[in-house]
């Protein structure tokens, strides 16, 4: 789990490991201080020591590895459900939403709000009873809008990981980028693994290497807008970052990315009264799926409303090409 976050002035004049300590819930000092010495914390613009005094105003990132299974408690939290039946729900996940608990991250994530409406009898990916990470089939990063499946049962949770293993299912992304593509149809096919020098990022790496998987994404230009683009990114695969790396490396990174765009902080705001974009604009629009009881299931997550001021109205994915 990567935590990117913003010392506050009053900070100023505590030390790293301690400030951290504060603000990450479950992460105590001597976890904190191992994982800046293995290289996993930046106070920008580079890696720092534990013993780093802060002044405030810093922006920090700590990358916290997975942690052993845990109970995630039941929340009341309001979800917005695309379709549900027997075997499985689709729901448009809210941007800043966190999908499974972690630390630092204990509360307020989809897995909280999905046992707060089903109970704890939704399926581990494991099989066995208990609320860790009850049904989730698939990912989307924080900041990451748009449509996410939850199986309800052990069957359908088997049958729907299978199903995008073997890559039978379509997944297409909404995306705002920089600049006007030249050609209305573009791809990439680069592999993917972590960045050489910035553990925060993935990057694209020469094929075949080691730590790398290949990774290939279509894109399709929908309108050319005042300094930006408004595309539908198309994977074929499912790596970690992949539609904004690939962007990136396109040419045409997507806006308000504070890893991969050309500014940590660019701020789009729209006219006076509408909501600005705060959040890397990434939407995953629709879904293609197999479904356990034969056919397809095909899910569209509506536009959100911090992309509305910057799409025209009535915007359709386009037909498969």
């Amino acid at each position: 789990m990567l935590h990117q976050l913003t010392v506050p002035a009053q900070a100023a004049g505590q030390r790293l490991d301690v400030w951290l300590e504060s603000v990450l819930d479950g992460c105590t000092r001597s976890l904190i201080s191992r994982l800046i010495k293995d290289g996993r914390c930046v106070v920008e613009p580079g890696v720092s020591k534990a013993g780093h005094f802060l002044k405030g105003g810093e922006r920090v990132a700590l990358e916290v590895p997975e942690i052993e299974p845990m109970e995630a408690l039941p929340e009341n939290i309001p979800l917005t459900i695309l379709h549900e039946d027997r075997h499985l729900i689709a729901i448009d996940k809210p941007p800043r939403m966190v999908v499974h608990p972690a630390i630092g991250h204990q509360r307020g994530t989809l897995v909280n709000a999905v046992l707060g409406r089903y109970g704890s009898v939704l399926p581990n990916p494991d099989g066995s009873d208990g609320a860790w990470r009850p049904g989730i089939v698939h990912r989307l990063d924080q900041d990451t809008s748009g449509v996410i499946l939850v199986a309800r049962t052990t069957a359908a949770l088997t049958f729907l990981q299978d199903a995008f293993k073997a890559r039978e299912v379509n997944k297409r992304y909404l995306a705002l980028v920089a600049g006007k593509p030249r050609a209305d149809f573009m791809e990439h096919a680069g592999w993917l693994g972590r960045h050489p020098r910035d553990f925060r990022k993935r990057a694209v790496l020469p094929d075949g290497s080691a730590d790398a998987k290949e990774a290939y994404t279509s894109v399709v230009v929908l309108e050319r807008r005042t300094g930006y683009s408004v595309v539908e990114a198309r994977p074929k695969t499912g790596r970690t970052h992949q539609v904004r790396v690939h962007l990136a490396a396109l040419g045409h990174a997507v806006l308000a990315d504070p890893t991969y765009g050309r500014s940590a902080t660019w701020p789009l705001v729209p006219v006076e009264g509408q909501p600005a974009l705060r959040r890397h604009a990434l939407h995953a629009w629709t879904l293609d799926v197999p479904h356990p009881d034969g056919g397809r299931l095909k899910l569209q997550a509506p536009l959100p409303v911090d992309f509305v001021p910057w799409v025209s109205a009535g915007l359709s994915p386009r037909a498969v090409r």
